[in-house]
């Protein structure tokens, strides 16, 4: 049987770097993906990240991070059973950040067996603006590779 995968990009594409994830999506749609495969462009996400990977296989999450810790464009990987710390990952504007939003899901509903998260260490979130920086840009290969690596 095949397993169902869904691959969710959340963030904000109004504020600069917050839209890495929607930016990966817009490359991952359009590419020539397995049919076991759905690309969901998840917005600020929250607590509807959950219903998009209710009853899925295996969840790809990829999302703006904010460290201060590493260089803008620096990428990482993390499954559900090794999350970061939540403080890494946004809040959405009414919402929790995705990392709360993991740990309510496994007490409320039935969660993928495999939740892989990409995030991409960010530099600008603070204006209105639909451009990445630089960095966040260059890191849009990796993070595609990272994708299509977790696809197999």
């Amino acid at each position: 049987m095949t397993k169902k995968i869904v691959v969710l990009g959340c963030g904000n594409t109004l504020m600069g770097d917050d839209g890495v994830g929607i930016r990966v999506i817009e490359r991952l749609q359009g590419m020539k993906l397995p049919e076991n495969v759905e690309v969901i462009e998840a917005g600020v996400g929250g607590m509807s990240i959950l219903s998009w990977i209710e009853g899925a296989d295996k969840a790809v999450i990829v999302d703006a991070v904010q460290t201060g810790n590493e260089p803008p464009g620096t990428v990482y990987e993390f499954t559900d059973k090794e999350l970061p710390p939540s403080d890494m990952f946004m809040l959405s504007l009414h919402d929790l950040n995705l990392v709360d939003t993991i740990n309510v899901g496994r007490v409320v509903q039935k969660m993928p067996e495999d939740i892989v998260i990409i995030g991409v260490e960010v530099k600008r979130v603070a204006e209105f603006t639909k451009e990445l920086t630089p960095e966040v840009e260059g890191a849009i290969p990796e993070v595609l590779d990272l994708v299509l690596k977790e696809l197999k």
